[in-house]
């Protein structure tokens, strides 16, 4: 949604129409969006992008309504009480700030332009907002290539050395953060799309495309059989590279934020594979195996110099543990486990509480 939402800023702003920008930069507990999320809203009420629907994200609308008199940002914090969780369908309450931006002018379209570009993945940055400072919604951009856009007056260089460790990290995620100015400001991150490299064609690789193209994952797929490593049997993926698999691992682009999968079809494959793998700069590896397998490879790598710290990156045997048995139900789990180590979740279950279920008893009448 942050490539869409992004693309409707650059085209608003080249034809010189106004929009408010609503982001969610802090939630605790259960929130229906997570930290990022972002509501675009047009001049005539039409909206792109979502805060999770909702009287929240009504009252964001209304609010982002009134924005476009008075041209002044704020910040709205919401706590989701019994009655706010129940609309949204949430075992138990959180809290959300959002920030509402009605500030973007034809003088931002050089910023938002640098935004589109790292949305679609060609330039990773972090853009600093002020949230609550003496300048709200000023922004300030750092780009992985060392170019800076923006100024954040006093606190430029703690926004700096903020954006910086962010452009740097592994897999960097939106964050709000307070400065030791007392301002405090929220640090959007816009990095390569998550992806999903498949190294193996077969029947798991095959389910796991399926899955992790429906989740909205960029797929590859390698495999050193044409037969398995080709569009028609995998026309969801961007890339499908048929050839020695170390060579081709070695070859692809990865970036810090793509996850290499390894399903292959024996022992000598997955060696080749995860050797290559560990060199790569993926931010998540995983081998599928059983767990004497994977230390049967583990001893021939670290014989073969790989770093032990670097082993103990890697996601094997790979996937949570759901019980799966076919290659979707495999495929879910590694979806699944991908997704959380990208996001941050913890992978256990969501279900109602007691004392949610105790609350939720119909009263009775006297």
């Amino acid at each position: 949604m942050q490539l869409e939402v992004t693309r409707e800023m650059v085209r608003l702003l080249e034809v010189g129409e106004r929009f408010v920008l609503a982001s969610l930069v802090d939630a605790h507990g259960s929130t229906p969006q997570k930290v990022g999320a972002r509501l675009l809203v047009r001049t005539d009420g039409s909206t792109i992008g979502t805060l999770g629907g909702g009287c929240i994200e009504a009252e964001v609308w209304e609010k982002a309504k009134e924005a476009f008199g008075d041209g002044r940002p704020l910040a709205l914090d919401f706590t989701l009480n019994e009655d706010i969780a129940v609309d949204y369908g949430l075992a138990c309450g959180g809290t959300e700030q959002i920030l509402v931006d009605p500030t973007y002018t034809a003088e931002d379209l050089p910023l938002v332009r640098d935004m589109l570009t790292g949305a679609e993945g060609a330039r990773r940055g972090v853009v600093v907002s002020v949230v609550e400072g003496e300048s709200p919604a000023s922004k300030l951009a750092v780009w992985e290539d060392g170019a800076t856009t923006g100024d954040l007056a006093a606190d430029q260089e703690a926004a700096l050395e903020l954006a910086r460790r962010l452009v740097e990290a592994p897999r960097p995620k939106p964050t709000l953060v307070k400065l030791a100015s007392g301002t405090t400001v929220f640090a959007d991150v816009f990095a390569e799309p998550p992806e999903i490299v498949i190294i193996g064609g077969g029947h798991v690789g095959r389910s796991l495309a399926t899955v992790a193209h429906f989740v909205g994952y960029k797929i590859a797929v390698i495999d050193d059989r044409t037969d398995f490593a080709n569009s028609e049997r995998f026309p969801e993926a961007a890339a499908v590279i048929a050839g020695d698999i170390e060579e081709a691992i070695e070859g692809y682009p990865t970036t810090r934020n793509s996850s290499i999968v390894i399903v292959t079809r024996g022992h000598k494959y997955d060696y080749q594979a995860l050797a290559a793998a560990a060199r790569s700069n993926a931010g998540y590896i995983g081998l599928m195996g059983s767990r004497r397998k994977v230390a049967l490879i583990y001893r021939q790598l670290m014989e073969d110099g790989v770093p032990e710290e670097r082993l103990r990156d890697i996601h094997a045997p790979i996937g949570l543990d759901i019980g799966a048995i076919s290659p979707e139900e495999i495929a879910v789990s590694i979806v699944a486990e991908i997704t959380m180590d990208r996001l941050g979740g913890h992978g256990g279950p969501m279900r109602a509480s007691d004392a949610l279920i105790t609350k939720a008893r119909p009263r009775t009448v006297a």
